[in-house]
């Protein structure tokens, strides 16, 4: 068994994985104000309760986008196993070719969804990461990571929203009755929901438009779950272990190296 950790702004996704298999996952919020100990405790208990033992782990591997962060939650590990952690990142091998002007700038979760959509999807491929952001990976026909898109996520949208207009409330995010509110608040949740949703619709068509083909999308993220029922393209493909599943198989081509 090892432990993969997917990093993000909101929230760590902490996955305990077997022979590439998930055993079961926990999702911390992101807190740099917490200590490696503390974090020890957490994960501790939440595996616990899971009758899963931390300690008994061969490894582990990280995916951060939070630079604070990462060397708080590998000092947790590291407490709790007895290793170093695998960070993604450069140098290590991922086996991923990636074409853009500066290739180290590519988010490591982006890579780790990257390698996981090649082993398991046909060619070319869109990768939508929905958390704080909203980012989009697209793989072309022969493998090659070749660039993409960054966009607010639904709730730095909402944030935004409430925080940059006086006269708007801050709602809470809830799925809309309807398209077209009748009031203040069920507008600002359509436009939230809906909103995102016909951004990704548009993103996907012209990302195909470029590519000149059609491709397979595949979404992923904390986000993923909410918004997928507006789009109206009925073949996404929501996989919520491809990052973890992708953080697995750069384990293994680093593992001899460890």
């Amino acid at each position: 068994m090892i432990l993969t950790f997917d990093i993000g702004n909101a929230n760590i996704a902490l996955c305990c994985v077997d022979n590439g298999e998930k055993l079961c996952s926990f999702c911390l919020s992101t807190n740099d104000s917490r200590t490696p100990d503390e974090y020890v405790v957490i994960m501790s208990l939440l595996a616990e309760r899971r009758g899963i033992d931390l300690k008994s782990a061969a490894g582990a591997v990280i995916a951060s986008v939070v630079p604070q962060l990462t060397p708080v939650i590998s000092a947790a590990v590291e407490t709790l196993i007895g290793k170093q952690p695998l960070l993604v990142g450069p140098g290590v091998k991922s086996g991923l070719n990636i074409r853009m002007d500066s290739p180290g700038e590519l988010g490591c979760d982006l890579v780790a969804a990257a390698v996981a959509a090649i082993e398991k999807y046909p060619l070319p491929c869109i990768i939508i990461d929905m958390g704080a952001a909203t980012a989009v990976g697209v793989i072309d026909a022969a493998g090659c990571y070749i660039g993409g898109l960054i966009c607010p996520g639904i709730a730095l949208s909402h944030s935004g929203l409430a925080s940059g207009a006086s006269q708007l409330p801050n709602v809470s995010l809830a799925v809309p009755k309807r398209v077209i509110g009748k009031n203040t608040v069920d507008s600002m949740q359509s436009g939230l929901i809906h909103g995102s949703a016909a951004m990704l619709d548009g993103v996907i068509d012209r990302v195909e438009a470029e590519l000149g083909s059609a491709a397979t999308v595949v979404v992923t993220g904390h986000d993923a779950g909410v918004l997928l029922p507006f789009c109206r393209r009925s073949d996404m493909i929501h996989d919520e272990d491809l990052i973890m599943r992708g953080l697995w198989s750069i384990y293994c081509r680093n593992r001899d190296k460890r």
